[in-house]
């Protein structure tokens, strides 16, 4: 390992390959995290890739690593992110890792990890593999076993529950950005009432080093153009998620969050509640974007007018709530919150 290790916010590291990270030092990192994961009681990880090749073809080697720390390994193949913590949860494992790229440009590979079901954070993973790199580790019998498994059709039928639109003329477009949501997506669109479009599915080379903005305005262009009530598009790994109204304006998540609590039945925010539903969602945006689109279509209303309604009017919020406040001790209209990372 000669280069340096790049972090981000998302509990996810990258590097050029052959450069930052060989062969060698992605199985020496599987070795590594089957050591960590079989002194405890729970000896089972899922491990899954996106669809870059670089990533689809080492991801074998991190594998080969943890089976010769005695680890089992459960593989999903390609899946994005999300359908990983649902792996977990399903099949009562704490453990995963997802080799990943993400957003990062061309001919880099990266990683996410959780161990005992908490996300390792992104200095922490660095620390990690470097720390790897050099280790001494002991006699290991090396008897993992790897078992493959398709969980997509329980994935999708999670997926879809409780989410159904309430109408069928609903139409959006998808952009899977040639990510790991690809095959969930266009899945997903085929089963959807409406009319759902899926762009970016393929296999070429994901939509790298995305300025978002940029990509927000690239999916609100196609979105008008198509005639389209919304937008949706993925990060490369199913972690970030980007949203456009019928006018092609972003939906962010303060909008997003608006839109489910206005939803008939359901109770204001309250208290923490705000936080809870950030984390909720970020649990699995795609499931998230589909209460969106639920939500949507049960008001009767457009995208655009419920974007505008949450810029204009005051997010309810229940009994016990903390009320954001600008830097001028004035009340904002809605909460200021960024819309997720890429």
């Amino acid at each position: 390992m000669s280069g340096k290790i790049a972090i981000s916010q998302s509990h996810h590291i990258h590097g050029t390959f052959g450069e930052t990270f060989s062969s060698r030092d992605i199985y020496r990192f599987g070795l590594s995290i089957g050591v960590t994961i079989a002194k405890g009681p729970h000896r089972k990880i899922v491990v899954a890739s996106d669809r870059r090749i670089l990533n689809r073809t080492h991801v074998h080697l991190i594998i080969g690593g943890l089976q010769g720390a005695d680890c089992d390994v459960i593989f999903l193949g390609c899946a994005p992110y999300p359908m990983l913590a649902y792996a977990c949860r399903t099949l009562n494992t704490p453990h995963a890792l997802m080799v990943t790229s993400a957003e990062t440009d061309e001919n880099t590979i990266g990683f996410r990890l959780t161990l005992d079901q908490h996300p390792v954070a992104s200095f922490e993973l660095k620390a990690a593999f470097e720390a790897s790199c050099n280790a001494q580790f002991d006699a290991i019998a090396g008897n993992g076993r790897l078992t493959e498994i398709d969980i997509e059709p329980g994935y999708l039928r999670w997926l879809m529950h409780g989410t159904r639109p309430a109408t069928d003329s609903f139409s959006v477009l998808w952009d899977a950005g040639n990510g790991a949501t690809s095959d969930i997506v266009t899945s997903l669109a085929a089963m959807l009432p409406g009319r759902h479009v899926v762009i970016n599915q393929g296999i070429e080379p994901t939509l790298t080093a995305r300025n978002i903005e940029m990509a927000i305005r690239d999916l609100g262009d196609t979105v008008t153009n198509g005639g389209f009530d919304l937008g949706i598009g993925f990060s490369g790994d199913g972690v970030g998620l980007i949203m456009v109204d019928n006018l092609g304006e972003p939906i962010r998540e303060g909008h997003r969050l608006h839109i489910l609590s206005s939803r008939r039945g359901r109770q204001p925010i309250a208290g923490n509640g705000l936080l809870a539903s950030r984390r909720k969602a970020r649990s699995d945006i795609i499931k998230h974007a589909l209460k969106i689109m639920q939500a949507i279509t049960e008001s009767g209303r457009s995208a655009s007018a419920l974007r505008m309604e949450a810029d204009t009017r005051p997010m309810p919020l229940g009994k016990g709530s903390v009320h954001p406040m600008q830097p001028n001790g004035t009340m904002p209209c809605s909460p200021s919150i960024p819309h997720n990372k890429e």
